[in-house]
């Protein structure tokens, strides 16, 4: 029998998406502990790079 991994990592996922979240969640566990912030951002026009730099700046305020 192994013994269960203990989240070493924590990361906080941006999302209103509860769907997101569970693929998230799904995908990092158990090493990776993801926790959830809905915040009301606003949604760009522009490359992966532009949207993603517009999301993160406030998020990370």
């Amino acid at each position: 029998m192994t013994t269960p991994t203990v989240a070493r990592h924590i990361v906080n996922f941006i999302t209103g998406n509860a769907g997101k979240l569970g693929e998230v969640k799904a995908i990092l566990k158990p090493a990776i502990q993801v926790e959830n912030q809905a915040l009301d951002l606003l949604e760009i026009q522009g490359t992966v790079e532009q949207v993603t730099l517009d999301k993160c700046r406030p998020a990370g305020s």
